[in-house]
């Protein structure tokens, strides 16, 4: 649970504005656009690594979704452990099975019951859904709700009637449910962001203009003054019992939501009034502009938690972090971190001394402990990156003060006269790409930013790296694709060895060893590795069959080859992002005259560069 803990800490900013893909360069999934009801649940739990999407880069959203991939969503969401040692088994699934682990963690946590087959891959119903995330999220119903299809005699009906109260599911405009109906992937990942995160509930914003309490309250403050406490959530109406007995004529000329944050929506509301005196609290003789905070309390229960004449949420708080936010946040990082190379403020007097034969100096007094200076940090960098700046800088505490190895250092980095491209955006991740001049040369770095929500402290800086050397020409795209389709077919041969072929026969299957340079789990993913991703050389490793026999690496014995030509193919770039890049590949198919028309994608790896990520 300790995962599932981790992202209700994060879940905070969310929006109309704050989940737009406005600007975003490519979607995370070829099938699903901007314009799918579920793409914002869809990328959140793909940022939270939940879920991954198919080899050939689709979703799938419409398909039934199994119990198998219910399992693993649930497992990565939770962050449920794998227990070795247990002793339960199914009879429909081996220990060799890529999930086993996980199937068999879902059930020994209760999620789903404990049966003699697992049946991965049957389809769900919104009843059993409802079942696994009541058990998942531990899910109570506060009170009886009508569900028409659904009797309160059912067995199912506890656990539906918590995910309808909870807004995780939703009953249909004529009150049913449809038990028995088929749950979609799509449908499936809009449930699980609904229950990690609140801001993705259909209310927790929405709220219905009749469950509204401000409108209520503009409506009984002249007609029933005693109902206007109950709008309140708290012992204060914020003088409007006694204004009611002043008001001569209210008109509300405007009424709007102008920001959210942590599942409190403000209003502004414009009124104009007439008095009997001149003022009477909030309000004064003609037009006013008044700002409330709604909160949710319950299922479509809300209320009032406070008044004033200026805004309560500010732009930085609330739906809106913008991109020159975001920019001056990237200086001040950068202005941070060049502050603590350089020891920070004190009397100017540097004191220094060697150890290990490695000179130190002490932190000036700005920055002469751990803690502050890991505060200090902590302004503009996320607590990762404060940890990793700490660990790089070499910092140690000697005789109760810090100190650093002793260096000097600066930027020429001119954040002010940059440009921002924001490449990714959601309620925990923003991404951009920065064009920054260095100094007053006519030289640009070209940067990949991160940003974070960190809880309680706002947008921190997650990660800011030169991004230049991520480029990549049409050719050298073309080429790498080519490279790696040959280390694929190098490993289904069996790599190099002395010629002999050696195999073996275990659960009915002939195998054969791998050759010299390829005959261990090491050896093969080092070789992959240089020419795909690693998500990609655990797929291939999955789908190839491979396993350890008496120490040496065998695979199913087989061969094969490629007839495709990409010395005389073409490549045009469809999606050209900082870190990825797709494209359309025409590959000849030897001497003939047919092409084979492909899809590639390249992904950027850190300290490793362009891996291939999947080309079908």
């Amino acid at each position: 649970m300790e995962r599932f803990n981790k992202i209700l800490a994060v879940s905070t900013l969310t929006g109309v504005l704050l989940f737009s893909t406005t600007g975003v360069s490519a979607a995370i999934f070829k099938d699903v656009n901007e314009n799918f009801w579920g793409t914002n649940e869809i990328d959140f739990l793909f940022e939270e690594k939940i879920v991954g999407g198919y080899q050939n880069g689709l979703f799938q959203p419409n398909k039934p979704i199994t119990k198998g991939q219910i399992a693993i969503m649930l497992a990565n969401a939770l962050d449920l452990p794998t227990n070795e040692n247990t002793n339960l088994k199914f009879s429909d699934i081996t220990k060799k099975h890529g999930s086993y682990q996980t199937f068999v963690s879902i059930t020994e946590a209760g999620i789903f019951s404990k049966e003699s087959n697992f049946q991965p891959n049957k389809s769900m119903t919104k009843e059993e859904v409802a079942e696994a995330l009541v058990q998942a999220f531990k899910l109570t119903a506060s009170k009886d709700i009508k569900i028409i299809d659904v009797p309160e005699s059912s067995e199912a009906y506890d656990d539906i009637s918590a995910v309808i109260q909870n807004e995780i599911m939703t009953v249909n405009e004529d009150e049913t449910f449809n038990p028995n109906q088929k749950v979609t992937r799509g449908e499936f990942a809009v449930y699980l962001a609904r229950a990690l995160n609140k801001d993705f509930l259909p209310t927790q914003y929405n709220i219905p203009q009749n469950m509204n309490p401000v409108i209520k309250l503009f409506d009984v403050v002249l007609k029933n003054p005693a109902a206007i406490k109950t709008v309140f959530a708290i012992n204060n109406d914020f003088g409007f019992t006694a204004l009611s007995k002043e008001i001569e004529k209210l008109e509300v000329t405007t009424f709007e939501e102008v920001a959210r944050l942590n599942g409190t929506t403000e209003f502004a509301v414009h009124v104009n009034v007439k008095l009997k005196g001149e003022s009477e609290g909030l309000l004064s003789e003609g037009e006013n502009t008044l700002y409330f905070l709604v909160t949710k309390e319950d299922y479509m229960k809300y209320k009032i938690v406070s008044v004033d004449n200026k805004p309560h949420l500010q732009a930085d708080d609330s739906i809106s972090f913008s991109q020159e936010n975001a920019k001056k946040l990237f200086g001040d990082s950068n202005n941070a971190y060049w502050y603590v190379v350089r020891g920070g403020e004190g009397t100017g007097e540097l004191k220094t001394f060697t150890k290990d034969e490695i000179e130190y100096r002490y932190m000036a007094q700005s920055l002469d402990s751990e803690d502050k200076l890991k505060s200090y940090l902590a302004k503009t960098y996320t607590p990762e990156q404060v940890a990793k700046i700490y660990n790089d800088l070499g910092f140690i505490v000697n005789n109760g003060k810090l100190a650093q190895p002793n260096a000097d250092g600066g930027s020429l980095l001119d954040f002010a006269k940059a440009t921002i491209k924001q490449t990714y955006n959601s309620t925990t991740v923003k991404k951009y790409e920065l064009t920054i001049p260095l100094g007053d040369t006519k030289e640009v770095a070209v940067m990949e930013g991160e940003l974070r929500f960190v809880e309680g402290q706002g947008w921190r800086i997650s990660s800011l790296k030169d991004i230049e050397s991520a480029s990549i020409t049409n050719s050298e795209a073309l080429n790498l694709f080519s490279e790696s389709r040959n280390a694929y077919w190098y490993v289904v041969s069996g790599g190099e060895g002395n010629g002999t072929v050696k195999t073996f026969t275990k659960d009915g299957m002939e195998y054969r060893y791998m050759g010299d340079s390829l005959n261990t789990e090491e050896k093969l993913r080092n070789y992959l590795g240089q020419y795909y991703t690693k998500d990609q050389v655990d797929q291939y490793y999955k789908d190839l069959g491979f396993l350890t026999n008496n120490g040496k690496l065998a695979q199913p014995n087989a061969d094969g080859g490629s007839l495709l030509d990409f010395k005389k193919g073409a490549i045009k770039l469809l999606t050209d992002a900082a870190t990825v890049k797709e494209y359309e590949l025409s590959i000849p198919l030897g001497d003939t005259k047919e092409v084979e028309v492909m899809e590639g994608k390249l992904i950027f790896v850190e300290g490793q560069g362009w891996r291939v990520s999947s080309l079908n």
